[in-house]
Order: C-alpha cells, then structure tokens, then sequence
C-alpha cells in the first residue's frame, strides 16, 4: 500500500506587526522627468511612499520649441471633449509631473491606485518637509545636453501664471 501524504497548513498564532513603509524624499532639481518618473513609478509599486520637491525645477530634453509645440497641441485637444468630463490636461508643474508618473503605473486598477496614493509632489519645498534629507536619483540626473526646457519653462508656455487654483 502506497503512502499519501498531505500538506497541511500551520497558520502562526504571533500576530504580524505591520510593517511601515519607507518614504523616499526626492529633490528634482536638474533631474530628466521621464527617468525619474520611471524610477518613482518602481517605487511605488514596491509598495514605498514618494514624496517630490522642486517639481518645476525638473527638465524635458529636446527641442524646447517643439516640446512646447507637442504640449499646446495636447492641450488644443480640450474644447473637443465635454469640458466637464474631460479630458483634463494639466498646467500646473506639479499636476503634468504627477500625470507623467500615474501614466507608468497601472492606474485603473487597485494596485495603481494605492500606489498613487503613496504619491506627493510638491513645487519648491514644502515647510513640513523642510527637515527632511532629500536624495537625488543618479541614474535621472541631467546628461550634458544642449537642448531643454524646465517643467516651469513649459507650465508657463502653456498658460501657468504662478497662482494655485
């Protein structure tokens, strides 16, 4: 007669202590939106929390004219929908930031939207941040390049005056 032998599970009767995340303080100052998108996106995933300061200090390479053209033509495209409910496309440094990284994560769903969360992105630094140590991410600083615009550059050719709506 052959031994069958079954698995059987143990549940541990320790209860687990949650576990806290940890929060990455970033300065994006001179650092390439895209790469530090794609890096904060990982993050976040990761189930880490991200908070970005001087967003509008952070740079797009290229032709900043035919930056500016892609962008005001993106933003042409609004009057077409219902105004009401979008789309939506952003002016404000903060906002086209923060819609660049929810674009690499998979926003619709549950795990996008809790990463999401864990998000905060700020133009310049905020006061309750301020005693904060603020890391760069080596891998999206600046390559020496000739052609760039800043986030603020770019948020001001699109009609961005400054104020917080």
């Amino acid at each position: 007669m052959a031994e069958t032998t079954t698995k059987t599970k143990t549940k541990s009767t320790e209860a687990k202590a949650p576990v806290k995340a940890k929060t990455h303080y970033i300065d994006a100052t001179h650092l390439v939106v895209g790469r530090m998108a794609s890096l904060v996106a990982e993050k976040l995933l990761k189930g880490e929390s991200v908070i970005i300061a001087n967003c509008e200090k952070a740079i797009f390479t290229g032709n900043p004219i035919r930056l500016r053209e892609l962008w005001q033509t993106r933003l042409d495209l609004r009057p077409k929908g219902n105004p009401e409910t979008g789309p939506r496309f952003h002016r404000m440094p903060d906002r086209i930031v923060r819609e660049i990284i929810e674009g690499m994560v998979p926003f619709r769903r549950e795990r996008g939207v809790q990463a999401m969360r864990r998000l905060r992105v700020f133009i310049g630094v905020p006061a309750t941040h301020k005693a904060n140590k603020w890391e760069t991410l080596k891998e999206a600083e600046t390559p020496r390049t000739k052609g760039y615009i800043s986030v603020q550059e770019l948020a001001e050719a699109l009609g961005y005056n400054g104020l917080r709506n």
